[in-house]
């Protein structure tokens, strides 16, 4: 008996976006690791934090879906077929990089709260996130930005209740990067607008309505005019033209 497995496209096609994948999960890597590393040899770090984010509350369980968030990236490339588009969310994800990081270079901040102790599967994920990430790489958040570039690759395929599921889960990544002590609340519009500006940047050329119409009402009057004893179809058309 032959089963089918449920694909949204062809196993070829499917796997096409892979090296666009590969290629900037290497770039993300490798440019986030080597700021971080070059900003903890600064001397010059500045803090950038207001006195009432002391009120924050530290959250252990949202690291889950802070982290989640690397799942989402790499399946963004395998949202959506059309190369176009991939190819657009490609180039936003390196200018948000690229951006970022010469922020990080002309402006370097520390994360300055102390993160309470975790323990279990919850503190496993901190141990593993402290390994990978440095207190520095503060604004804008690349979090964030990265996040509003996934949440806009998503939100035109999601359907139903699952996009009610997934605009909330995203929100939820959002919030996490305070209550995980990742970033200071100055981080997050900063990383917003800079995704915002991605996506605007990078956004396709919009044709003229009058354009795409014209054809069509050009070979429309052509046919009304080429029938014979048509006299009264053109004083219409003549009188349409001049309202």
């Amino acid at each position: 008996m032959r089963v089918s497995i449920p694909f949204p496209m062809p196993w070829p096609e499917a796997w096409r976006p892979l090296p666009c994948a590969v290629a900037t999960s290497a770039a993300y890597a490798a440019l986030y690791t080597a700021s971080n590393h070059m900003t903890s040899l600064r001397t010059d770090v500045g803090a950038g934090v207001f006195a009432w984010e002391r009120g924050i509350p530290f959250v252990g369980w949202t690291v889950v879906p802070y982290l989640s968030i690397c799942v989402f990236f790499a399946l963004s490339f395998f949202s959506d077929a059309d190369a176009e588009r991939l190819r657009r969310h490609v180039l936003r994800l390196l200018l948000v990089l690229i951006v970022s990081v010469l922020c990080y270079a002309a402006f370097p901040l520390r994360f300055t709260f102390e993160r309470p102790p975790t323990d279990g599967a919850i503190g496993l994920m901190f141990d593993l996130l402290g390994h990978c990430d440095m207190p520095y790489n503060r604004a804008p958040s690349l979090h964030i930005g990265v996040l509003v570039l996934i949440w806009a690759r998503f939100a035109p395929v999601a359907r139903g209740g699952w996009a009610l599921v997934l605009h909330a889960w995203f929100a939820l990544i959002g919030v996490s990067v305070l209550t995980t002590y990742q970033h200071h609340v100055l981080d997050v519009p900063a990383g917003a607008a800079l995704g915002i500006a991605a996506i605007l940047l990078t956004m396709p050329p919009r044709r003229p309505a009058h354009a795409a119409e014209a054809p069509r009402g050009s070979a429309a009057a052509s046919r009304t005019g080429s029938r014979p004893g048509s006299r009264k179809g053109s004083r219409t058309g003549g009188e349409a033209v001049r309202a």
